[in-house]
C-alpha cells in the first residue's frame, strides 16, 4: 500500500471521527447539521411551557417558555444513532416524544429543521423552516 492510500484512509477516518465528536458544536459537513425548535404557542396569561430535552449524551436542561418563546438547539447527527427527545409540561398536561431520531425511515426534517409547537389542543410538527404546514401529531396526556 503506498503513502497516498494511507493518507486518504487517514483523512477519511479523521473525518468520520470528527463528525461523531461534533455532536453539539459545528458540523464538519452542513448536511449533517440539524436544528430542533420547540415553541410555546399556548394562550396568553396561562402557565408557562416547561421543556426538558436530552439525548443519550447531552442533557439540555429545563426551560420555562412564555407564549411565543422558542427554545432551539443545533446538533450534528451520527448516522442511524442520533436521538433527541423532549418532555413538555403545561399545567397538569404533559407529553414526552422524540424530536429527532436518525432511525426515522423517512427524514421528517426535510430541510434539517424539526419544528415542534405546543398548542392548547396538542403538539404540532413541521419538518421545514419556516414551519409550513403544521400538522397535529400528539394530544396532551
Amino acid at each position: 500500500m503506498n503513502n497516498n492510500h494511507i493518507m486518504i484512509k487517514s483523512i477519511l477516518l479523521y473525518s468520520i471521527l470528527s463528525i461523531n465528536s461534533f455532536q453539539s458544536s459545528a458540523c464538519l459537513f452542513k448536511r449533517f447539521s440539524y436544528t430542533v425548535h420547540v415553541v410555546n404557542n399556548l394562550p396568553q396569561n396561562t402557565d408557562p411551557l416547561v421543556v426538558h430535552c436530552a439525548s443519550r449524551d447531552n442533557d439540555l436542561g429545563y426551560h420555562n417558555l412564555t407564549t411565543k418563546q422558542d427554545f432551539h438547539f443545533h446538533f450534528c447527527i451520527m448516522i442511524k444513532s442520533t436521538l433527541f427527545f423532549c418532555h413538555l409540561w403545561w399545567g397538569n398536561k404533559t407529553k414526552a416524544f422524540d424530536v429527532y431520531n436518525a432511525r426515522w425511515t423517512l427524514d421528517k426534517c426535510v430541510d434539517h429543521s424539526c419544528y415542534w409547537e405546543a398548542r392548547s389542543d396538542g403538539i404540532y410538527f413541521s419538518g421545514s423552516w419556516p414551519p409550513e404546514p403544521l400538522a397535529k401529531v400528539y394530544d396532551w396526556e
